[in-house]
């Protein structure tokens, strides 16, 4: 995904470029040292996930065959309402993809393979590139909107590229059948450079909070809501006065009824367990303010085991008025706990799961379809890339775990 990720264990802080220009003395955290990059890649060393917005897009933009399976994290035994060596369970609303066709088939090699790959759940789709720009892909940190508009379209925004230059423009998706991808042209001042933003779609508005943006030592991360008009493809500001959130990276962003909430996420190693919300129908008026809901732990706000430990590279997803936080780290501790936040009486409770309950991770995807949390991949404590599907559901409180998924995105992609 984004920017490196940089736990407490291990600060080794460098400087990453904006759009080519190299940034002058920070030692701020979009960092990524290329000599420390080429020695990973060549050693195989894995690198730190990227922030829980999460989304990390292949150089195709397109799922690869690598199986979840090859000797990467554990494995897991089906659950309790699964047997061995059969699909997974029925009563789940897991979606087969599209027939392969000459549009999405997979390369030779592949089909040889996976003969029989239009059997298994996970479907190959090739981006079409309709400009003489560059692909932007493979990029990390990037805002991506989790849930596609109306029209089938999905936005991606900023990011790192080439392990080093952090970028701020905007890509379109158009999820149909040719899976165009293309730049687009704004207008007003929309974000800069950044990477760890988070995104949300809501209507014919993308919404961008927060990211890394700092250059040098003494910038100030920034604190401003963006609103790109997806019709009109012009941007909009808001910085409303009093109390705001802070600028941060690795944090969410959700909705639920008219409000957008921020929870979580980290600056320079500072992690935080805050939560603020902002009435997007109060966006026009003069005395638009953000609420500041609950407070971090060490601000005065409520204590660990009342609200969540603070963390980074989490995920969220809202389900019948409330959200569900999954998974993420402090630095530290990686969680693979599970919590729902009511807006009604402003509560965070802790859920007691039961089922075959996924390892701690963090830099996870997430997903909700009807009353199922779905989680794709992340990374580990000890650094392992996770490429397996696990599912919650809500209702029940019950995990289930998949098996025999055939070919399955590449382990360091994690977007939903």
């Amino acid at each position: 995904m984004a920017f490196l990720f940089k736990s407490k264990k291990n600060q080794d802080r460098a400087l990453a470029s904006r759009d080519g220009n190299s940034g002058g003395g920070s030692q701020g955290s979009i960092q990524s040292q290329r000599e420390r990059i080429a020695r990973e890649e060549k050693s195989g060393t894995q690198r730190s996930t990227p922030t829980g917005s999460l989304n990390s897009i292949d150089r195709d933009g397109s799922a690869g065959a690598g199986s979840p399976d090859q000797g990467y994290g554990r494995q897991r035994g089906p659950s309790v309402d699964q047997a061995p060596s059969q699909p997974p369970s029925s009563d789940l609303p897991l979606r087969n993809g599209p027939p392969v066709s000459s549009q999405n088939q997979m390369p030779p090699q592949q089909q040889m393979m996976n003969p029989n790959a239009s059997l298994y759940p996970w479907s190959q789709r090739r981006l079409t590139y309709t400009s003489s720009h560059p692909s932007p892909f493979p990029r990390y940190g990037a805002a991506v909107n989790s849930v596609s508009s109306k029209e089938g379209d999905i936005y991606v925004m900023g990011g790192l590229i080439n392990s080093s230059t952090v970028k701020g423009d905007l890509w379109m998706i158009e999820a149909g059948q040719n899976m165009a991808c293309y730049p687009l042209a704004t207008t007003a001042e929309g974000p800069g450079p950044r990477v760890g933003h988070a995104s949300l779609l809501v209507g014919n508005a993308f919404i961008v909070y927060g990211g890394d943006t700092k250059v040098d030592e003494m910038d100030v991360l920034d604190e401003t809501l963006y609103l790109l008009n997806t019709s009109t493809r012009q941007w909009s500001r808001a910085l409303p006065a009093g109390t705001r959130p802070s600028g941060r990276y690795g944090h969410s962003l959700n909705i639920l009824g008219s409000k957008i909430y921020i929870f979580g996420g980290q600056i320079e190693g500072y992690f935080m367990n805050d939560l603020a919300a902002f009435d997007l129908n109060q966006l026009q008026m003069p005395n638009n303010r953000w609420e500041m809901l609950i407070q971090n732990t060490d601000s005065g706000g409520p204590a660990v085991g009342k609200i969540p430990a603070a963390r980074t590279n989490h995920s969220v997803v809202t389900f019948n008025d409330k959200m569900y936080l999954f998974g993420g780290t402090n630095g530290y501790q990686w969680f693979n706990d599970v919590w729902s936040y009511d807006p009604a009486t402003n509560e965070w409770t802790q859920l007691d799961c039961i089922g075959y309950i996924p390892v701690p991770r963090e830099g996870h995807a997430a997903s909700i379809v009807d009353d199922v949390m779905y989680i794709f991949g992340g990374r580990t404590e000890e650094g392992v890339d996770l490429g397996d599907l696990a599912a919650f559901r809500i209702t029940s409180r019950r995990w289930y775990t998949f098996q025999n998924m055939g070919p399955s995105p590449p382990l360091d992609l994690a977007t939903a």
